[in-house]
C-alpha cells in the first residue's frame, strides 16, 4: 500500500533507466585494457630479444660413423688431454768473438732463441714428408779474411805474448805469498766453474795491503782485530767402485751359439754356466720339442746377466734363452723376480708395443711443426733436421717430456745460422754445436766432447724396411741347412732404393752366383760393405768409382737365392763380419788439438749466451 506513495521530504525523482550506456565508463574500461596489453606485450618481446627462452630438453647422442671412417675406439684407447706446452722465445743482441782469417774480431749478431716442449698431436701446419735420402752434410761457403764487414766489427782482438810486455816500476802488482796462495786456492777447487763471488773476509784479506800504506798505524790497528780464516768446503768423496767382474767385462752379454752334432739344448746351456737349480727351471719352462728335438745348426741367442738386482759384486748368470727358426723367434723363456723362469710369447711380426705416454705423431713431425709454429726460418729447421737425423732415429714416436732447444743467427743482411740444437728424447739428451772446418767451410754439428753427430757408417741401407733376418747362424730358406747367416737382411718393397752407409770406393759390382747383384764397398779404416740380391745397380755404380754416404746405388730386388724382395746387408771389419746392429761405429770426425781447443771457445761462448739470457739447458756437457 505504501510502494506508489511519493516522498515525505521532496519532490519525487524518476530513476534512470537501466538500458541507458555509459560512455564514460566505457572508454576508460577498454584504454585500461590496451594500456595492459601493450606493457604485456613490451615485455614478451624484451624477453623473447635477451634470449631468456626454455630451451626444449636435448638428448646425446652416439655419432653413427660409416664403416670407412678412421675414428674407430679400439681397445685400450685414451681420451685426448690437452697439452700444456712449455715455450720460452728470446730474441737479444749480443758480441760474439770470431775467426776472420788470421784475426779475431768481435761482432754483434742477432740471435734468437727458443726452449719448448714437443707436442704429442700433428701440427696444424703442413709438414714436409721427411726425405732420409738427403745428403747428411750440410755446405756452406767458407768464411775469408774479406768476409768481414767493419761496420759491424766492433773490436778487432790481437793476441800477443805476455812475457814481451813490459811493466812500469810502481805498477800494480801481486807479492810472491799471494801468487803462492791464489795457485793454492785454484787446485784445490773441484773440476768446475769458479764460484760467483768471494766470501767479504777474502776480499779484506786482499783489497787492504798494509804495504800500500806504510807507517801508518791507524790502518794498522783498524783491522789488526779481524782473524780471516778460509775454511775447507765440506765435501764427501765417495770412491769410484769397480763392478766386481773385472775392467773388461760388461754386466751384460748376449750369445749367439749353434747347437753341434749330437748336442742337446740341456748340455749347451749346462756349458754356459747354468746351476743345475736353474738350468731344471728352463728346460721346464720350454715345450716339450725344444727339449729333445732340436737339430744340429739350431740357433739359441743367451742373456747373461747379474742374477740379483745388478749390484756389483754379484754372480752372473743366464737370464734369458731365446731359440730362432726360420721365419724368426720360436720361443723365449727369461727370469722373473722371484728367480723362475716363465715362457714369453715371441713378438709377433708387423705388430707393435705402443707406450702408453707416446703418441701417434713421429719425432720429426713433431720437430718440424713445432719450428715452424714459432717461427723459425725454413733453413734453420732443415739444418736442425739433417744435424739430428744422423744420430737420432727421427721416425720414433714422440714421447710426454720430449724437448727441444735452438739457439740461431738472425741477422737483417746474413743468412740465419743455427748455432745449438740440444734435444732431449726418451730421458736421453743430445746437444749439438755449429762447427765450420777450415779450408773447406764445410759445416758441421758436434757434441760437447767434439765429437762429429755423423757416424762413419749407417746400420741401415733402406730409407724403409724391417729385418726379416737377423745376423747369426740360421736355416737357409732354400738350401735346407744352417749355416752362419753374415749379414741383417732388410725386407722392403721391390724397387726401394739402397744407399751406401758411408764414403767409400766400388770394389765389385755386378752379379756374383747365390747373392745376385752385388755391390761391395771399400770404407776407410779397413771397413767394407756389401748389398746383394738387388734387383738392378744405378748407373755410374762400378769399380773404382767413389760413392758418398747416402748415394743410392741400386735398388731392392730378389736376384740371386732369395725368396722375397730385401737386400743382403753385410759389415766386413779387416775380412771379418760383424753383426751390422751392434757394432760400435765410430764417428765421421773427431777434433783434438788446437781444432778441439778452438771449438771448446766457441762452445764456451754459446752456452754463455744461452744462460745469460734465461735459456733452459736442455742437453749440457758433463
Amino acid at each position: 500500500m505504501f510502494a506508489d506513495a511519493p516522498s515525505l521530504s521532496g519532490p519525487a525523482v524518476s530513476a534512470a533507466p537501466r538500458q541507458a550506456l555509459n560512455l564514460r565508463w566505457l572508454a576508460g574500461s577498454l584504454l585500461t585494457g590496451f594500456t595492459g596489453a601493450g606493457l604485456i606485450g613490451v615485455a614478451l618481446y624484451l624477453a623473447a630479444a635477451d634470449g631468456i627462452v626454455a630451451a626444449p630438453p636435448e638428448r646425446a647422442l652416439p655419432p653413427h660413423g660409416d664403416g670407412g671412417s678412421g675414428d674407430v675406439a679400439r681397445k685400450g684407447d685414451r681420451l685426448v688431454r690437452d697439452e700444456m706446452i712449455v715455450a720460452a722465445k728470446t730474441a737479444f743482441k749480443a758480441p760474439m768473438t770470431e775467426r776472420a782469417g788470421e784475426r779475431e774480431v768481435i761482432r754483434v749478431h742477432a740471435y734468437v732463441q727458443i726452449a719448448t716442449d714437443l707436442p704429442l698431436r700433428s701440427p696444424d701446419v703442413p709438414v714436409p714428408p721427411f726425405d732420409p735420402l738427403r745428403s747428411a752434410r750440410i755446405e756452406a761457403p767458407a768464411a775469408t779474411e774479406g768476409d768481414s764487414d767493419p761496420a759491424e766489427t766492433a773490436v778487432t782482438l790481437v793476441r800477443s805474448p805476455l812475457s814481451e810486455a813490459e811493466l812500469e816500476d810502481g805498477a800494480p802488482a801481486l807479492t810472491d805469498g799471494e801468487v803462492d796462495a791464489l795457485v793454492a786456492e785454484t787446485q784445490a777447487l773441484p773440476d768446475g766453474p769458479l764460484p760467483p763471488a768471494f766470501p767479504a773476509e777474502r776480499l779484506l784479506s786482499r783489497a787492504l795491503r798494509p804495504a800500500a800504506i806504510p807507517d801508518d798505524p791507524a790502518v794498522e790497528a783498524r783491522f789488526r782485530n779481524i782473524e780471516v780464516r778460509i775454511l775447507p768446503e765440506n765435501l764427501t768423496r765417495i770412491p769410484e767402485t769397480s763392478t766386481g767382474q773385472g775392467t773388461d767385462q760388461a754386466l751384460f752379454e748376449e750369445r749367439d751359439l749353434v747347437l753341434a752334432k749330437d748336442q742337446s739344448l740341456e748340455d749347451l746351456l749346462r756349458r754356459n754356466g747354468a746351476e743345475p737349480a736353474r738350468l731344471a727351471a728352463m728346460l721346464a719352462s720350454l715345450s716339450a720339442r725344444a727339449k729333445g728335438d732340436l737339430s744340429e745348426g739350431q740357433h739359441v741367442r743367451l742373456l747373461i746377466a747379474p742374477e740379483g738386482d745388478g749390484r756389483s759384486g754379484e754372480r752372473r748368470g743366464i737370464a734369458r734363452v731365446t731359440l730362432y727358426g726360420e721365419d724368426g723367434i720360436q720361443e723365449i723363456v727369461a727370469a722373473n723376480d722371484r728367480g723362475g723362469f716363465v715362457s714369453v710369447a715371441p713378438p709377433r711380426p708387423g705388430t707393435t708395443q705402443d707406450d702408453d705416454e707416446e703418441s701417434g705423431v713421429t719425432l720429426y713431425e713433431s720437430l718440424y711443426g713445432t719450428a715452424l709454429k714459432n717461427g723459425v726460418p725454413r733453413p734453420i729447421i732443415e739444418e736442425m733436421v739433417m744435424a739430428l737425423a744422423t744420430s737420432t732415429d727421427l721416425q720414433q714416436r714422440t714421447a710426454s717430456g720430449d724437448r727441444v732447444e735452438l739457439f740461431f743467427t738472425e741477422d737483417e743482411d746474413a743468412r740465419p745460422e743455427l748455432l745449438y740444437v740440444g734435444l732431449r728424447v726418451h730421458e736421453e739428451t743430445l746437444g749439438l754445436y755449429r762447427y765450420r772446418v777450415p779450408g773447406t767451410g764445410e759445416v758441421d754439428y758436434l757434441d760437447p766432447s767434439g765429437r762429429s753427430s755423423q757416424k762413419f757408417l749407417m746400420r741401415r741401407p733402406v730409407p724403409e724396411g724391417r729385418i726379416s733376418s737377423p745376423f747369426g747362424a740360421r736355416l737357409h730358406p732354400i738350401l735346407g741347412y744352417y749355416r752362419p747367416h753374415n749379414g741383417v737382411d732388410w725386407a722392403a718393397t721391390r724397387g726401394t732404393p739402397i744407399m751406401a752407409t758411408g764414403d767409400g770406393t766400388v770394389v765389385s759390382a755386378g752379379a756374383r752366383s747365390g747373392y745376385g747383384n752385388r755391390v761391395e764397398i771399400q770404407h776407410a779404416n779397413g771397413y767394407t760393405t756389401a748389398y746383394n740380391h738387388m734387383a738392378r745397380i744405378a748407373r755410374g755404380v762400378a769399380p773404382g768409382a767413389r760413392v758418398r754416404l747416402g748415394q743410392v746405388i741400386g735398388a731392392v730386388g730378389t736376384t740371386g737365392l732369395s725368396t722375397g724382395p730385401h737386400v743382403h746387408y753385410e759389415v766386413a771389419i779387416n775380412g771379418r763380419f760383424v753383426d751390422p746392429m751392434k757394432i760400435r761405429l765410430p764417428s765421421a770426425r773427431e777434433l783434438a788439438g788446437p781444432s778441439l781447443a778452438a771449438f771448446r771457445q766457441a762452445e764456451e761462448q754459446i752456452d754463455a749466451l744461452r744462460q745469460r739470457h734465461g735459456g733452459k739447458t736442455v742437453a749440457e756437457r758433463t
